[in-house]
């Protein structure tokens, strides 16, 4: 199988650069029948994967979840598979699928070839992802997270930007509809997850997956800075959703409003910002598993 594999060049700043030698030296060791695209923006990667369709079978992200979200956009619905070698700074959709992290387990699984197909998430009709999407404290975060330039990478830069959010930062009104049920509730920040974690292994979502055909809705709601400061740990095993602040529910398809302007995010890219609508696509992507 031929696989066009797609080289982000600012992912792990820059190392995917570095080691690409290293890469191409796995895969012809490996006899992969390979291209290897290096793309200049999200938008070169989604060109570059639609106008390649007919050409291979594969599309491999050598990059971060960034660069797997613009793949999948494009082979939603398709029978092309997805791959991942992953060098972001989180590798959480990696981390969701249980991918190997090491260059050349990523690259014999690939070679294997093994693929299931795994529900997605769809934003207003438009946008697909794979992960976890939500507004509020969180967007805030990855706001600052991916404009700031900070002197450390994955979990400890986003850790960085949830306590420097959290020092200017009130909660706002969110009106969500889901099963027939209208809230309107004061909460920190909403997420809807198609898988269970994100943000470089924060358990968000911890009953979320992408093989049940079904939305995890995770509402954090109005709690003074220190509760949240104590609660906020938690998260990166999952028993957040102990606290009887936090709400989870479940549905196949969500809207989501705020009496603010909130950015949504999805797979840690900027999709729009509210109202936003969520629903659930299954099995409509293939991926190449370990």
């Amino acid at each position: 199988m031929k696989s066009l594999i797609i080289l982000n060049p600012t992912s792990s700043g820059g190392k995917t650069v570095e080691i690409r030698g290293m890469l191409e030296g796995i895969l012809q060791e490996l006899g992969l029948d390979y291209h290897l695209h290096v793309s200049k923006s999200p938008g070169d990667v989604t060109e570059t994967v639609r106008s390649n369709l007919d050409r291979y079978t594969n599309f491999i992200s050598f990059g971060g979840d960034g660069t797997l979200h613009s793949i999948a956009n494009v082979l939603a619905g398709t029978h092309k598979n997805a791959g991942c070698i992953p060098m972001g700074s989180g590798n959480d959709i990696a981390r969701n699928l249980d991918l190997p992290l090491d260059l050349k387990e990523s690259c014999i699984a690939i070679k294997n070839c093994v693929t299931k197909r795994i529900d997605l998430g769809l934003i207003n009709k438009k946008y697909y992802y794979l992960g976890v999407s939500g507004a509020g404290f969180d967007s805030v975060v990855t706001d600052l997270a991916n404009n700031t330039k900070f002197p450390f990478q994955g979990p400890a830069k986003y850790k960085y930007a949830v306590y420097q959010t959290l020092l200017t930062y009130r909660p706002r009104k969110f009106y969500i509809k889901f099963n027939e049920i209208r809230k309107e509730v004061d909460c920190m920040f909403a997420v809807v997850g198609n898988m269970k974690m994100y943000g470089g292994g924060m358990q968000i979502t911890p009953a979320a997956s992408p093989e049940d055909a079904i939305l995890d809705l995770c509402i954090i709601e109005k709690m003074s800075k220190l509760h949240f400061i104590k609660t906020f740990p938690l998260v990166f095993e999952g028993t957040h959703i102990n606290d009887p602040l936090v709400k989870s529910y479940r549905s196949e398809s969500i809207e989501m409003d705020s009496d603010y302007n909130f950015s949504v995010y999805a797979d840690g890219e900027y999709i729009c910002k509210l109202p936003v609508r969520y629903d659930v696509v299954p099995k409509s992507l293939s991926v190449i598993i370990s």
